[in-house]
């Protein structure tokens, strides 16, 4: 197993902000999301006055939340928390010190599945088994762990099942990176899951992935709707993918706009994906190059095609995981913080 993402220390100068994730088990049986509004509507204002970024996360009848911010403020947090009669059987399953990973104040993610909150709970108890004995995963992990876990039967028998490949996608015009993982569950026989995501307003974005194996690793592609790139769960998850794909139109327009969102999804994460662009002419790649390059990004010409020629971005992608070599850990060296 190569080595573990970075635990990400604060840079000298940089504020140390505390994080932790938890899982408890919610009370409520309908309006979920009426009340994750509501939640939000209360979370912002003491986020925004005690430093705070947060997601909230409900999925099977469970709430995970990941937060952070200074210290007192965070504990202060978890004391609120204890107390919301919205939920209950708080379990701590991350705490570590850093830079801040969460971008923004507030992001919230309502899952649709059909598993049942005791098969969820399985996975809760499991990760703080693991968090009593003194191993940390990081805080995507433990989220990506709990709401969307490898299901690939190849990666089951693995050390650690987190550690897989993720490559993203996303199109400039229309509907196209959707369309890629649609065609790609066809060729692997994978499944399309699917995820809605909200931050601090509204309903904001969605995205599907399918899970395939290719060089002998596990690997994920994840569509993103543009309107999603932006989104603060999402912008906390772009460290962990080794690749982005983005599907260039032709369009100066779109084509810019797309650019510039990734560049503003990027702005201040503590690592960021290479871009791998495909446009249909060689002026698209160098103008998008050159874009890439203001935010220093790292930009991967992939080919001459339209956007909706699956077979050749496959090709695209496939060049590039074969050069990625094994997928890192998601196992933190750092000690679990004292209560």
């Amino acid at each position: 197993m190569v080595n573990s993402i970075a635990p990400y220390a604060a840079p000298p100068g940089q504020l140390e902000i505390e994080r932790v994730v938890t899982a408890s088990i919610c009370h409520i049986k309908e309006g979920i999301y009426a009340q994750m509004e509501d939640i939000r509507a209360h979370s912002l204002p003491h986020n925004a006055a005690d430093g705070i970024h947060a997601i909230l996360h409900y999925q099977s009848g469970w709430f995970v939340h990941w937060a952070e911010g200074p210290s007192p403020e965070i504990r202060n947090l978890l004391l609120r928390m204890a107390g919301d009669p919205r939920h209950h059987s708080l379990h701590t399953l991350h705490t570590s010190r850093g830079r801040r990973i969460l971008p923004t104040p507030w992001s919230m993610v309502m899952s649709q599945a059909t598993e049942s909150a005791v098969q969820f709970g399985r996975r809760v108890m499991a990760l703080r088994e693991q968090f009593e004995k003194g191993v940390q995963y990081a805080p995507s992990s433990v989220l990506r762990r709990l709401s969307a876990p490898m299901q690939l039967p190849q990666a089951q028998g693995l050390a650690d099942p987190e550690a897989f490949h993720r490559v993203g996608i996303c199109s400039a015009g229309g509907n196209e990176a959707f369309a890629m993982v649609g065609w790609l569950a066809q060729r692997t026989g994978g499944t399309v899951a699917k995820r809605r995501f909200a931050g601090e307003q509204d309903m904001d974005g969605s995205s599907e992935y399918v899970e395939f194996m290719e060089g002998g690793h596990p690997c994920r592609m994840i569509a993103v709707a543009r309107n999603g790139l932006t989104h603060g769960l999402r912008r906390a998850f772009l460290p962990d993918w080794p690749y982005f794909v983005m599907l260039f139109s032709g369009a100066p327009r779109f084509d810019d706009a797309l650019m510039g969102r990734m560049m503003a999804a990027c702005e201040n994460l503590p690592a960021t994906p290479a871009l791998l662009g495909i446009a249909p002419n060689a002026e698209t790649h160098q103008r998008m190059q050159a874009m890439a390059a203001e935010a220093h990004l790292a930009y991967i010409a992939g080919g001459i095609a339209r956007p909706d020629e699956c077979p050749f971005i496959w090709q695209a992608v496939q060049q590039q995981l074969q050069r990625a070599g094994e997928p890192p850990s998601s196992v933190w060296d750092v000690p679990r913080l004292a209560a």
